[in-house]
């Protein structure tokens, strides 16, 4: 059966195309500059999956590898691979194998999550060098001071060295990469200061950094300098290409500035204060709105199933559809609170953090530099101070859901502070890009190690204002939107993303009363807030549909992908029981069926 579905993979792929970037993963940049460029970069890579560091073994063969079978090792000519010994200490090159933070982990604060398992910048290494760099900077040395290590007899030599830095502007200790790499060094810090821009300012740092003096651009002045300079003299790799799409494949994240080498002039070189346009003309706003669901047509409820109809979110690539049955919710609403106690009309001069009890509904509230505001809304943060907010203790397991009303302040003169919101539960963390529209917003948490939740600005001179917040133990939303119809769930919940019509039927549900909404993913790749929820109930009388059985025998096995595949090519439809064969339920039979079917039987 194995042999037989390579034979049917290596069919399936050559009918398939694949595009390395995916379409339209960067509209929210183009048209933007400065630092509103590097805030849509941010919001475009900062949520991706977090990998747990035992993980990033197993990742290195996708991401590292090169022609030899070897992983390619930017510190030593060692041949290392995923057999090699894992070296906690090392006594000289070439013993062992290492996990190395090129952006070293005492910069961000340790153990601190996503950025402590962020494959784009953990590389395997020589443990000898990576232990003789240290945290030291990258930079540049030369001089009578500056040492490499070579271990003759296994005929391996350390890449780069170390010494005194010689580049205008530092003299302390640095390590110096092979110039082969420079170029892709200075690529994962322009990442790693993008990716969590938000965060930057509150990091310990390092020489390498100057979050105080150049804000957003977050370099020493020594540091952008050089970084450009290896950036512009080492460019793109195939080996750095390969690397981009293998992250890419196991944290769903990318490095804008391998894809878009130009984007590092754009925020710290020659091409400052001019939008980037991605080589193509500044797009018109997309028209977003948020999608209605229809009441539910009777005609169209069957014992097991039902479809659920929407109006349209305008510019939509496509839609995601959540059902629940209602007495299997897969989250628990632990606390509501909408801060009714506030009464004011202008925002207060006194803060209330020590005494946010006396404005909440739910005890146990505590912040700093919160003001009443009008609306029954706070406003958090000064000029001068981050301000953040704190829940009370719950019962929090390790996943839960943040759904909360906020905006961005605004200035009497118009201007708006361009916020964004950290929202966090002990290690766990993410980063919310604010509107100046009072909007809802939902987060959700993997990982929590608190018994509460903070909200909190993410820089001085940044404000907000915060209008209601609702806290969920478990996950209350879908998963990210892909690029093709993915239908998930049981016979008591389904969520489905990947739809590009403003309907969709759901089958194979047991009985009960279900409740459903829908959210639009636009063509720039933001999200609307969910819809309003519709309720429908199936009696579970009739009989359910067993999808992929293809040939109506029974049993889904690799008979019912042949049948499939004839009929995609045209040899065979007589046996073909239409219903079972949309696998991927989008209401249609091609080829993306066949995918779903082989990975039903992978056990995927």
């Amino acid at each position: 059966m194995k042999r037989s579905i390579t034979f049917l993979l290596s069919l399936l792929l050559s009918l398939m195309a694949w595009a390395d970037i995916p379409i339209g993963y960067y509209s929210n940049a183009i048209g933007k500059s400065d630092e509103a460029l590097m805030t849509a970069l941010e919001g475009i890579i900062y949520t991706h999956t977090q990998l747990g560091y035992n993980e990033l073994w197993d990742c290195y063969e996708t991401t590292d590898m090169g022609n030899d079978g070897y992983y390619i090792d930017m510190y030593s000519t060692c041949k290392y691979n995923h057999s090699s010994y894992h070296v906690g200490t090392a006594s000289y090159v070439g013993q062992g194998l290492n996990r190395e933070h090129s952006f070293p982990k005492s910069w961000f604060g340790g153990e601190v999550y996503p950025m402590y398992t962020d494959l784009m910048m953990i590389i395997p290494t020589d443990g000898y060098v990576n232990q003789r760099r240290s945290n030291y900077p990258y930079g540049v040395c030369n001089g009578s001071d500056v040492v490499t290590y070579t271990n003759e007899e296994l005929g391996v030599t350390m890449l780069g060295k170390l010494g005194k830095s010689t580049y205008n502007g530092y003299s302390d200790k640095v390590f110096e990469p092979d110039d082969e790499y420079k170029g892709d060094f200075a690529r994962i810090y322009f990442y790693m200061v993008t990716c969590y821009k938000s965060d930057v300012a509150n990091w310990p740092g390092c020489d390498q950094l100057n979050y105080l003096d150049n804000e957003y651009k977050a370099f020493s002045n020594w540091s952008m300098q050089m970084l450009l300079e290896w950036h512009r003299a080492d460019p793109v790799s195939t080996k750095e290409l390969k690397r981009n799409e293998g992250v890419y494949n196991k944290q769903s994240n990318r490095n804008p500035f391998v894809d878009h080498p130009e984007l590092a002039e754009y925020i710290w070189g020659t091409k400052q204060h001019t939008a980037w346009t991605d080589g193509g003309d500044i797009p018109q706003p997309i028209d977003k709105e948020v999608p209605i669901m229809l009441s539910v047509d009777e005609a169209a409820v069957k014992p097991n199933a039902f479809r659920a109809d929407w109006t349209s979110g305008g510019d939509v690539s496509s839609y995601t559809l959540k059902v629940t049955r209602q007495s299997e919710a897969g989250a628990t609403l632990l606390m509501s609170e909408n801060f009714s106690n506030v009464n004011t009309s202008t925002d207060g001069y006194t803060d209330i953090g020590e005494s946010l009890d006396d404005y909440a509904d739910n005890p146990g509230w505590s912040g700093y530099k919160v003001y009443t505001a009008a609306g029954q809304s706070l406003k958090v943060g000064t000029a001068s101070a981050i301000g953040y907010i704190i829940s009370p203790k719950m019962q929090l397991s390790g996943t839960v859901t943040v759904v909360f009303k906020a905006k961005n302040w605004i200035a009497s003169n118009g201007s708006s502070d361009n916020s964004s919101i950290i929202v966090s539960c002990g290690n766990a963390s993410q980063t919310v890009a604010l509107s100046d529209d009072a909007e809802e917003y939902t987060v959700v948490l993997n990982g929590c190690t608190d018994s509460n939740v903070k909200l909190a600005m993410n820089a001085v001179k940044k404000r907000f204002y915060i209008y209601s917040v609702d806290i969920y133990d478990g996950d209350l939303t879908a998963k990210a939107p892909r690029r093709q119809v993915v239908e998930e769930g049981d016979s008591t919940w389904r969520m489905v993303s990947g739809i590009t019509d403003t309907c969709y039927t759901v089958q194979a549900l047991d009985g009960g009363t279900y409740e459903y909404i829908v959210k639009a993913i636009y063509t720039d790749g933001t999200e609307s807030v969910w819809s309003n929820i519709q309720h429908v109930t199936l009696t579970g009388t009739g009989e359910e549909l067993l999808i992929g059985d293809v040939d109506n025998d029974g049993e889904v096995n690799i008979n019912d992908v042949t049948a499939l595949i004839d009929y995609l090519l045209g040899v065979n439809s007589d046996s073909l029981n239409q219903a079972t064969a949309d696998v991927d339920q989008n209401g249609r039979v091609s080829i993306d069926d066949v995918t779903a079917l082989i990975d039903i039987l992978l056990g995927k």
